[in-house]
């Protein structure tokens, strides 16, 4: 009889590097040091960087914390650069962070007030919520912000176009394309308008990702293109204008406030607000410095 169970082994998933000290498991390590799946690494004053077995390569800035496993990131506090791993992704909190393209590279920050904002260094970068439905599309030089929402209902801004037999628009914040559903919505068509309302439906359609039943709409300008391509947005749809509104509408704010003037400077799709988010600038290995050179006698 056996007396007792043996723990299963750690299963290795790949080597952490740095030009200087770090935390691996809370223990200080120099260097280098083997990761398996679920170390926790915490860095200090160099940023490390992580090579996984299965070909994901991330770095983890200075004063960063994040768990460690071989799908995905959970980063604690401070940033992480995601350079390749078709397969992997970036979490915080209940986001999760993945490259679109083979190209792409991603930059995902936890802030001290809790929200959270990803960057595309190159390529399309897509952000998905705990139920796998995407609340934003980020492109280089467009970073989002994200917080949680409560408000339960959705708000996005953007032109109407058609795509087949389908009215969408793409938020010109957030850059999903949703599908949008009501009464009188041809009205529309060719205009750029706000639009609150609850997620009809939270998984894929044809036509968008997203489903909005729109019960209050506001036009903001006209002439947009009236037509857009599948995954391509109408016109003009990502201008991320200034919010536009006066009187009572102008101190509107999320899905709540959107309900009495319907204007915001953030959208709110997936239980999560999106607003604008600053530069973002790629993490890089600190450079040693060159020993000084002897002037001789």
């Amino acid at each position: 009889m056996i007396a007792g169970i043996l723990a299963a082994e750690p299963r290795y998933i790949g080597m952490i590097t740095a030009d200087g000290r770090l935390w691996v498991d809370s223990a200080g390590v120099s260097n280098h040091a083997t990761i398996f799946e679920g170390s926790v690494v915490e860095t200090e004053e160099v940023p490390a960087k992580l090579q996984l077995a299965g070909g994901a390569s991330v770095w983890l800035d200075v004063v960063s914390r994040a768990d460690i496993f071989q799908d995905h990131l959970l980063l604690q506090k401070g940033r992480a650069q995601l350079d390749g791993g078709a397969a992997f992704r970036i979490e915080a909190g209940t986001l999760r962070v993945a490259l679109a393209l083979p190209e792409s590279r991603a930059m995902v920050s936890v802030r001290d007030s809790g929200s959270v904002q990803v960057g595309a260094l190159s390529g399309e970068v897509q952000v998905r919520n705990g139920q796998d439905v995407m609340v934003a599309r980020v492109d280089p030089g467009r970073p989002v912000e994200l917080r949680p929402d409560t408000g339960g209902a959705s708000l996005v801004t953007g032109c109407v176009s058609r795509l087949g037999k389908s009215l969408v628009l793409q938020d010109e914040v957030s850059g999903v394309t949703v599908e949008l559903r009501g009464k009188e919505l041809n009205n529309y068509l060719g205009k750029r308008i706000q639009v609150n309302g609850p997620a009809a439906e939270l998984g894929g359609t044809a036509a968008a990702p997203q489903v909005i039943q729109a019960s209050a709409l506001k036009v903001l300008g006209k002439n947009c293109s009236l037509t857009a391509s599948k995954g391509a947005a109408a016109v003009g749809s990502r201008e991320r204008s200034a919010p536009v509104g006066s009187g009572a509408a102008s101190g509107a704010s999320g899905a709540g406030g959107a309900a009495a003037g319907i204007i915001a400077p953030a959208a709110v799709l997936g239980g999560m607000a999106v607003s604008a988010g600053s530069a973002v600038a790629q993490i890089v290995a600190a450079k040693k410095p060159k020993p000084p050179v002897s002037g001789g006698r």
